[in-house]
């Protein structure tokens, strides 16, 4: 009996053996891991995705760049993209800058597209010196303090506030007012939207410093409503984060002024834009150029600051090392990048 056995293990061994791999293969591919992949993503005209009720026919094309980006990917994808100079690979708690779930995550990327817009209204506005209506509606959870007890206790990274205790709290000044006649152990009950749904958590303050002022124990930002003279709409649903800032205002600047700010020319870009017209620093620069080029951009607009040129630096690094032909120009500023597209000369 145990020969009969043995003879027909080895006569199906090789079918075995193939029937073992092809599981092994299967649960390998469905299992995911906890990485994040980043790669080229697009550069696409902000034109079709910016309408201002003023049409503005545009020789060329102002171009927002964004990075490729794949969560829980299985092992064949980290293996490739860890052997592809143009990928790169993070750990998902590394990637998410620690946020409570990717859920959190991906509610604090769509609120940094929304204020990317309300920026880029007030940012443009302010260049063309016109009136535009502003009101603060919550105030956000950007990130949770190491020593908070708020995520223990039900909040998260892109919450946004607009009840305390039962009170109106839509501007960082109630919020802190209200908790400054609390102290440290006492618990409030906050509430407001969690992206699309509505959530409420009861959480413990804590002493936020030396002074022993009551807090919950997180980075805010203000939420805020602009509501522009103009019939301005945005089709940004499917992209996040808030770098695509400075080429949306420089959109809506065209088209209200009817000035063609690309002056014939392929004008890519990144940046954040704040009110004041700062435009700050972004993430996966280096990305966002290899899509411009593949785009045949003729100019990249970098962010760049003078205290920290780290935009500015792998921007020259990606494109010496992979001879990329958009030619970089530097902006600190709306006004500058402003300047730089109205004083070129017309492409022929």
């Amino acid at each position: 009996m145990m020969t009969k056995d043995k003879h027909w293990i080895r006569r199906y061994r090789t079918a075995l053996l193939t029937g073992l791999l092809f599981i092994l293969f299967v649960a390998a591919f469905l299992k995911p891991w906890p990485y994040m992949l980043y790669g080229p993503g697009s550069a696409e005209p902000v034109h079709p995705r910016v309408e201002t009720g003023h049409k503005l026919d545009e020789k060329g094309a102002l171009l927002f760049t964004t990075v490729s980006t794949y969560s829980r990917p299985n092992i064949f994808s980290i293996i490739y993209a860890r052997i592809n100079p143009r990928m790169e690979v993070k750990s998902e708690q590394t990637a998410t800058g620690g946020a409570t779930n990717m859920k959190a995550y991906r509610n604090l990327l769509a609120w940094m597209r929304d204020s990317s817009e309300a920026n880029a209204l007030l940012a443009a506005y302010t260049a063309m010196n016109k009136p535009i209506d502003v009101q603060e509606q919550g105030v956000i959870i950007s990130a949770l303090l190491p020593e908070s007890k708020a995520r223990d206790n039900g909040l998260q990274e892109g919450d946004i506030i607009t009840q305390v205790d039962g009170k109106e709290t839509k501007t960082f000044k109630q919020l802190s007012g209200y908790l400054a006649t609390k102290k440290a152990g006492d618990q409030v009950t906050v509430s407001g939207t969690r992206g699309e749904e509505k959530f409420e958590a009861t959480v413990p303050l804590i002493n936020m410093d030396a002074s022993n002022r009551s807090g919950i124990g997180f980075q805010s930002d203000t939420v805020l409503k602009v509501t522009p003279p103009d019939p301005v709409k945005f089709d940004f649903a499917d992209t996040g984060g808030p770098s695509a800032g400075l080429m949306m205002t420089l959109e809506i600047i065209a088209q209200l002024t009817g000035d063609d700010l690309t002056r014939g020319y392929r004008i890519a870009g990144t940046g954040t834009i704040s009110a004041d017209g700062t435009v700050g620093l972004i993430g996966g620069i280096n990305y966002k150029l290899m899509a411009a080029d593949t785009e045949k951009a003729d100019y990249f607009l970098v962010p760049y600051n003078e205290k920290n040129k780290s935009n500015w630096t792998l921007a020259e690094e990606t494109v010496k090392k992979l001879k990329l032909s958009p030619k970089l120009i530097k902006v600190s500023t709306l006004q500058e990048a402003l300047d730089f597209l109205k004083n070129l000369e017309p492409k022929e």
